[in-house]
């Protein structure tokens, strides 16, 4: 039954027959909380940081090098939350969503290839353009400097921390993977055992990693509201140096190289659309324009999921598809995220004067594809989670904070590619793996 013509300003479908509206029954979502100083959003606050950096910088000369206390100070802070952050987060996704079937497998197994296709996209793209080269981040005489290799052998006898306190303590993303997947399917497998017992109590370690989770983004966005003094510190350290000014210029490439990766990965979505699914691109994207136009303005993939819903279901994806897929894809599916912490990560390396062997690039994918599934609860995830990713190819974290002067435009980018990540993966599930009509009573 077609939807009903209304005069609503939001433009969303009032359906006749409540049981083929997809948001009935979608969980209630809320934006994703973000830390308001003053009441002003935090890239407006950011901004001003930069303003205030680049005369401070510009007159205090050499001198403004004592700045660098204020990156380093939150970036140790930040450091410090970012591991148990994506260690909640990923358990919290893993034992909250009961994903099952033939369905769950096919859309874990899209998102999967999407993110490697994002990540690719994003390495071969910085690899070709090497947006950070002429950045002068590193000191001076670093400049073609190797990152102290690690045979195949370590990498593997690695995976396996000597205590759990030394994974956390070193922030290894690869030992924290390791444990966190453990503990998970432990948690899974309880959770089943106890359903089938007809037992609630597990629903108490559920309650427990929400509370923890929550806890954890409290502290964070306390750190998070003194990022704009990071900013400043480092914005300021730079143009106080000779040819420090260069790093905006490298910045501008980055724009480019992600903006073009992004481009490059909705060029995929498409491909998809028309290969896979049998559906126009044209009528795929005209689908999707409000949802791009609320995502790009909010920044925010969980605000956005009822009218992503509401969208797919004007396309006609099944109710069950686009739940499944739309909402747990928030916490699984981060395709833009991925493309820009791997992008950045090269980037950085670059600016520092480091190269990164085709091993350690491998590592990147690697960490990153954990860090954006742990990006996805968090708010400024991909900030957040920059340090793990740097920490595993040895790269210094304490100029991270120069990302932010151009991050919050990159926000709304690749979220905005998230969001149609979702979408992409709903439509194929639905036409691959169909869901089966439940039998009606008489």
């Amino acid at each position: 039954m077609p939807p009903i013509e209304n005069d609503r300003d939001d433009l969303s479908p009032t359906y006749a027959d409540p049981d083929l509206d997809p948001t009935l029954g979608a969980p209630a979502v809320e934006d994703e909380p973000e830390s308001r100083p003053g009441g002003l959003p935090l890239y407006v606050w950011v901004l001003i940081a930069v303003a205030a950096a680049i005369p401070i910088g510009l007159g205090w000369g050499e001198g403004s090098k004592a700045l660098e206390i204020l990156p380093n100070l939150i970036m140790r802070a930040l450091t410090a939350l970012a591991a148990p952050l994506v260690v909640m987060a990923i358990l919290h996704a893993i034992v909250a969503n009961d994903i099952r079937g033939r369905q769950g497998a096919v859309m874990m197994f899209l998102y999967l290839v999407n993110t490697l296709v994002a990540m690719m996209i994003g390495l071969g793209l910085s690899n070709l353009i090497r947006p950070g080269l002429g950045a002068s981040l590193g000191d001076v005489g670093a400049s073609n400097a190797t990152i102290a290799q690690k045979s195949v052998s370590e990498l593997v006898l690695e995976l396996i921390p000597r205590s759990i306190g030394e994974a956390f303590a070193t922030n290894n993303i690869a030992q924290l993977v390791v444990l966190t997947l453990a503990l998970g399917i432990g948690l899974v497998k309880i959770r089943n055992a106890h359903r089938e017992a007809g037992r609630e109590e597990f629903q108490t370690v559920v309650n427990l990693l929400e509370i923890g989770f929550e806890l954890l983004m409290k502290v964070l966005l306390w750190v998070v509201a003194l990022v704009p003094f990071a900013v400043l510190g480092v914005v300021a350290s730079r143009v106080g140096q000779a040819e420090g000014m260069q790093i905006f210029r490298s910045l501008i490439w980055l724009i480019v190289v992600v903006l073009l990766g992004l481009s490059c990965q909705v060029a995929w979505y498409l491909v998809q659309m028309a290969a896979f699914a049998r559906m126009s691109p044209v009528r795929f994207l005209r689908e999707a324009a409000d949802v791009m136009a609320n995502t790009f303005s909010t920044a925010s993939t969980a605000a956005t999921i009822p009218i992503t819903l509401r969208s797919l279901g004007r396309m006609g994806v099944s109710r069950q598809s686009s739940q499944l897929c739309a909402c747990i894809g928030t916490n699984f599916n981060n395709d833009g995220t991925a493309l820009y912490q791997a992008t950045a990560a090269l980037f950085m390396a670059q600016a520092l004067g480091f190269s990164l062997s085709l091993t350690d690039q491998i590592l990147v994918v690697m960490t990153t594809l954990v860090a954006s599934v742990g990006a996805g609860g968090i708010p400024s995830g991909s900030f957040v989670t920059m340090p793990l990713i740097f920490a595993a190819v040895r790269l210094p974290s304490d100029k991270i904070p120069i990302l932010l002067t151009i991050d919050w435009f990159l926000d709304r980018c690749r979220t905005t590619s998230n969001v149609l990540g979702d979408m992409t993966v709903a439509v194929l599930v639905d036409r691959i793996s169909p869901p089966v009509a439940e039998p009606v009573e008489s």
